[in-house]
């Protein structure tokens, strides 16, 4: 018995333990539960705020779980969608993200993730993400997320979903933040 209270607290302490156990869950409710979307489809997850997702001040949540809490919402979006199998899921791997920050999400309160493909080219796929808490229907952050593609086209590969076969407009925001992106690559390079 105390052999394995301490295995568990030996992975707690060099593991982010509940990660993968939600990772796993995550999965696992996409294989098991039905449902499909259209890739262009907005889809939405549903969460709170816990005290394992706060700040030092413990009244809202911390920056770096915002970005996580984006891993689940494209791992659901991929599975409803089924925009890319779970064999060749390692192909594609997140490249860039942008954050604003509105307002504080506070701990305790239930907010959802509205997750959208909102453009593409030939090595990425671009997100719109927002954090709006449900008891008063704010958005209280928006990301965007570049998930790049290696060794396939994707202007070709997305052509397999109906509603893909003509490219959106580039959001204007978009357009600027991958302009910025390729004038720090730029200089990176010098």
């Amino acid at each position: 018995m105390w052999s394995l209270v301490g295995c568990v607290a030996l992975l707690y302490a060099l593991c982010d333990v509940n990660y993968f156990i939600r990772t796993f869950c995550s999965l696992l409710h996409v294989m098991l539960v039905p449902g499909r979307i259209k890739v262009t489809d907005t889809r939405s997850t549903v969460s709170f705020c816990t005290t394992q997702d706060v700040d030092f001040l413990l009244n809202h949540m911390n920056n770096g779980r915002y970005l996580r809490e984006l891993d689940f919402c494209r791992f659901y979006w991929y599975g409803r969608t089924r925009f890319w199998p779970l064999t060749n899921a390692k192909n594609l791997l997140q490249g860039e993200c942008m954050v604003r920050y509105r307002r504080m999400l506070p701990i305790f309160k239930p907010y959802k993730v509205e997750t959208q493909l909102v453009w593409w080219d030939q090595q990425s796929i671009f997100f719109e993400h927002k954090f709006i808490t449900l008891h008063d229907g704010f958005v209280r952050t928006v990301a965007y997320t570049r998930q790049r593609a290696i060794g396939t086209d994707l202007l070709e590969y997305v052509k397999q979903f109906p509603e893909c076969r003509d490219r959106p407009t580039q959001p204007a925001v978009l357009k600027s933040w991958i302009e910025a992106n390729e004038a720090s690559s730029q200089q990176l390079r010098k």
